[in-house]
């Protein structure tokens, strides 16, 4: 009997990803849901409270897990000559273990709370992330004491990071095409900053 209500939960859940992926939060039809997963309206509330807590329940880890990344990115172990070399191919090297790490993070749930999370809790996801995308490289200037003035563009980096890891989610899905690209996403980033920085010659 477990079995049975763990497959109806899991059910509902993989429906309520395509759903609402599709129409988003709002747009998303709970009976369409519960009938795909081929349960009814009554005993979808067995195993949720609302719809709003489904959708919860979907993105809450990667919602967690991504800004933990962006928080601790630091702290994954990287070489120490790493700062002083300008080899891109060890740079890649690098940042394809690093990747290792975030790959986990970055699924189709992102792309729900970026995109399809307005009427629930993490509607501001977005904005949320832009800003510490921001402080991020900010911070990056500050730790290289770089003289750098146009401190504005940061806004600019924040915006075109995040779209094109979105762009990556959305148009790849195969995994790993999904870990090259976001390697080569990040390592065009860094090179720029460094470049700006003055760091890379």
């Amino acid at each position: 009997m477990q079995i049975k209500k763990d497959e109806i939960r899991l059910s509902i859940l993989k429906e309520a990803e395509k759903e609402f992926l599709e129409k988003g939060f709002e747009g998303a039809s709970l009976r369409k849901i519960v009938k795909a997963a081929g349960t009814t309206i009554g005993n979808f509330y067995n195993y949720f409270e609302s719809k709003e807590l489904l959708f919860e329940e979907l993105v809450e880890e990667e919602y967690k897990g991504f800004i933990y990344f962006i928080k601790h990115h630091n702290n994954i172990e990287r070489p120490d000559y790493l700062w002083e070399t300008t080899d891109i191919g060890q740079w890649r090297s690098v940042l394809s273990e690093v990747t290792k790490h975030i790959i986990p993070v970055f699924t189709d749930k992102i792309t729900l709370l970026i995109e399809g999370s307005k009427g629930t809790r993490f509607e501001n996801t977005k904005e949320i992330l832009l800003k510490l995308l921001k402080e991020h490289f900010i911070e990056h200037l500050e730790r290289f004491k770089s003289d750098y003035i146009h401190i504005e563009i940061a806004d600019i980096i924040a915006e075109q990071f995040l779209s094109g890891i979105l762009l990556i989610m959305k148009k790849y899905k195969d995994e790993e095409l999904r870990k090259q690209l976001i390697t080569e996403h990040v390592l065009i980033y860094f090179i720029g900053t460094m470049g700006l920085m003055g760091e890379w010659k």
